[in-house]
C-alpha cells in the first residue's frame, strides 16, 4: 500500500519531466522503435478452515522489442518480437495443533 501511495504521488512530478523534453523531429521520429518490458509479483497467505495455511505465489513476465529491420527507398519494416510467460504456485500446509500442557496443582 505503502508504494501504491508514493507512485501516485510522484505521478505529477514524471508527467512534468517529461514535457520538459523536446520534441522530435520527423526525421528522429522515423527511426524510432519501441518496445517494452513488465514484470508482476503478488504474493498472499491465509487460513482455512481450523488447521491449515494457504500460501500462493504468482509471477508474470512480458517483453516486446525490435527485432529486425528492412528498408526499400521510403519504406520500411520493423519485426517485433513479443515474449509472455506466467507462473504460479500454491502450496496448503495443514498441521495438527499440540495439546495444551496439563498444569500440576
Amino acid at each position: 500500500m505503502k508504494k501504491l501511495l508514493l507512485a501516485l504521488a510522484m505521478l505529477p512530478l514524471t508527467a512534468g519531466v517529461a514535457a520538459a523534453g523536446q520534441q522530435l523531429t520527423d526525421k528522429q521520429m522515423d527511426k524510432v522503435t519501441a518496445g517494452f518490458n513488465a514484470l508482476a509479483y503478488a504474493d498472499a497467505q491465509g487460513v482455512g478452515g481450523e488447521s491449515s495455511i494457504v500460501t500462493t505465489y504468482t509471477a508474470t513476465l512480458s517483453k516486446v522489442a525490435p527485432y529486425a529491420r528492412a528498408t526499400l527507398d521510403e519504406a520500411s519494416s520493423t519485426l517485433y518480437i513479443s515474449i509472455a510467460a506466467a507462473q504460479s504456485s500454491t502450496i496448503t500446509t495443514t498441521y495438527t495443533p499440540a495439546p495444551a500442557p496439563a498444569v500440576a496443582p
